[in-house]
C-alpha cells in the first residue's frame, strides 16, 4: 500500500517546533504510516539537530520524492532563511512571524494541488503572525482565510472524547455574543458531516453543551440556551441529525459514567479543552473541520519555557502526524 505524504509545518522558529519535528522524524513510527515533507527553515532545523545531539539529516528538495523516506532522513522544503545566530528562544520577530505563515500558506498551496494527501502543523506565535501583518486570532482562522471556507470548526480528538468548539480563541467577555443559533447550527453541520466522512460513523450522536451555569436555570442565569442554543438544535433535529442538549458543562464530563454520544459540541475554548487535555494531554489531537483537505495540529502551543533545552516531548507531534495519515487512508468521499 502506497503511504501518504504528509506535510509539516515547522511552526514558530523560537518555539518547541523545530525540537520536536527532528526528535519526531528521528523515530520509526511516523514512517511506518506516511511519506513525511517538512516545511520550514533549513538553519533552524540543523540547529535543533545539533541541540539534540542527532545524527539525522536534512535534505532539501524542490518536488516531493515518491521514495526515499527513512527515520533520521529529513525531506525538507525551505521556505525562509532566518538568521539563525540572531533568534533567541520565545523571542520570535517579524521575520519570525512571516516565516510561520509562509510554511502554511505553501503547505496550503501544495495539498490543494494534490502533492500532499494532508497537513500536520507545528504551533505558531499569534502575536509575532499579527505583527507580520497576518490578522488572524490563530491557525485555523488563517487556514480558512487562504481557502475561502465560509465555517470550519476545531474538533479535538482524544482516546474518550471527540470535542468540537462553536468558538474559538476570543477573549471571554465576547463569548456571548457570538454564541447565536446560526453559529451554533454550522458547527453541528460540520459535526455531524466530518463524523461521517472521515470518522466512519454514519450516524453520529452529538451533545450540545450549555454556555450558562445550570444551562441558564430557565433564563435566571442566562437566556443563551433558550435564545440561541435550543433553536439550533431543534433546527439539526429537524434536518435530520441525531443531536441531544444542551447538557450542563460542569457534570457533562464524569469520567465514571457512561459516554452515549460520538462525539460534543462545546460552548468555547476552554469548557472544552480543559476536560479533554486533563485526560489525553498526549493523545489529543487538533483536527479541522470545513477545509477542503485534512490538516491536523498538536494540542499544545510553542512552549517558550521549555523551549531550547531539549525537555520537548514529541509523542503529541507525532500523534498528530500518524492522525492525519490514517484520516487520508479512511477519508469517505473526499
Amino acid at each position: 500500500m502506497t503511504l501518504p505524504k504528509i506535510g509539516i509545518t515547522m511552526g514558530d522558529p523560537t518555539g518547541i517546533g523545530p525540537e520536536i519535528i527532528v526528535k519526531a522524524l528521528s523515530m520509526k513510527e511516523p514512517f511506518e504510516a506516511c511519506r513525511p515533507i517538512v516545511f520550514g527553515d533549513r538553519a533552524v532545523l540543523s540547529k535543533a539537530i545539533q541541540m539534540q545531539n542527532l545524527s539525522t539529516t536534512l535534505e532539501v528538495i524542490e518536488k516531493i520524492p515518491e521514495n526515499g523516506y527513512l527515520p533520521q532522513k529529513i525531506f525538507l522544503h525551505p521556505f525562509s532563511r532566518l538568521e539563525v545566530t540572531s533568534l533567541r528562544f520565545g523571542q520570535p520577530d517579524r521575520a519570525c512571524g512571516e516565516a510561520m505563515v509562509k510554511y502554511i500558506e505553501e503547505a496550503v498551496k501544495w495539498v490543494r494541488s494534490g502533492k500532499l494527501d494532508a497537513i500536520t502543523t507545528c504551533p505558531i506565535n499569534k502575536q509575532a503572525m499579527n505583527a507580520a501583518g497576518y490578522f488572524f486570532p490563530g491557525h485555523t482562522e488563517l487556514l480558512a482565510h487562504l481557502v475561502g471556507a465560509s465555517s470550519v470548526a476545531m474538533m479535538f480528538l482524544g482516546s474518550r472524547w471527540k470535542i468540537v468548539l462553536v468558538t474559538t480563541h476570543l477573549p471571554l467577555k465576547d463569548v456571548s455574543r457570538w454564541i447565536t443559533t446560526n453559529r451554533i447550527l454550522s458547527t453541528i453541520r460540520l459535526t455531524d458531516e466530518g463524523m461521517k466522512e472521515y470518522l466512519g460513523i454514519p450516524h453520529p450522536k452529538i451533545a450540545v453543551l450549555g454556555l450558562n451555569p445550570h444551562c441558564g436555570e430557565g433564563g435566571l442565569l442566562g437566556e443563551e440556551e433558550k435564545k440561541e442554543i435550543l433553536p439550533a438544535i431543534a433546527e439539526a433535529k429537524s434536518l435530520g441529525m441525531d443531536v441531544e442538549g444542551p447538557f450542563p458543562a460542569d457534570s457533562f464530563f464524569d469520567l465514571s459514567g457512561r459516554c452515549d454520544f460520538h462525539v460534543v459540541v462545546s460552548m468555547y475554548h476552554d469548557q472544552g479543552l480543559i476536560p479533554i487535555k486533563m485526560l489525553d494531554f498526549k493523545e489529543a489531537v487538533n483536527f479541522t473541520l470545513g477545509l477542503p483537505f485534512i490538516r491536523t495540529s498538536v494540542d499544545h502551543g510553542t512552549a517558550y519555557d521549555i523551549a531550547g533545552k531539549g525537555l520537548a516531548d514529541p509523542s503529541n507531534l507525532v500523534k498528530a502526524i500518524l492522525t492525519a495519515a490514517n484520516l487520508s487512508k479512511l477519508k469517505i468521499n473526499y
